[in-house]
């Protein structure tokens, strides 16, 4: 049986793609299989507070995250200008990733919700480069207490007990 699809969900292979960073690398995601765990994060607009809250919540738990063998992605649909002056005005340990022309935003199905509201979402692609956890929205309130729940289903990954 395969799990490779281009429909980015749960139980399937993610979907790769490569990406420059706010760092000035060329960020894949299979760069991290078969190492660790990654959470991947769609920033909605670099105007939207309930995602600057929910990066920044990322940024301060990223210490959390690495001792449990995750690594943190964030993608921004803008220039690399405003990626980084984003990334430098909240202090991010790891980089934001660009593309402004929101092509991985659609390859994730992540259009505009009639055509005036960004999708955003939220996912953990385990070692293997599989979906193990997505959460997609036009409403960015749910980030708000985001990051929590991502650090416990990560520990739930490494315990051989994913909650889905």
């Amino acid at each position: 049986m395969s799990i490779d699809t281009i429909e980015a969900k749960i139980g399937s292979l993610a979907p790769d793609f490569k990406l420059l960073a706010t760092n000035g690398q060329e960020i894949s995601l299979t760069d991290f299989r078969g190492g660790k765990n990654i959470i991947v994060f769609f920033i909605r607009e670099t105007s939207c507070p309930q995602c600057r809250t929910h990066v920044a919540h990322l940024g301060r738990m990223y210490d959390q995250f690495r001792e449990a063998g995750t690594e943190v992605i964030v993608i921004l649909g803008e220039s690399m200008d405003k990626a980084k002056e984003y990334a430098d005005s909240i202090g991010l340990p790891f980089p934001i990733l660009c593309d402004p022309d929101r092509e991985i935003y659609h390859l994730y199905e992540l259009e505009k919700y009639f055509l005036l509201f960004q999708r955003t979402a939220s996912l953990v692609v385990d070692k293997d480069g599989v979906v193990r956890y997505l959460k997609r929205t036009t409403v960015p309130n749910v980030w708000l207490q985001e990051s929590r729940e991502l650090l416990g289903f990560i520990l739930s990954l490494e315990e051989g007990q994913p909650v889905v």
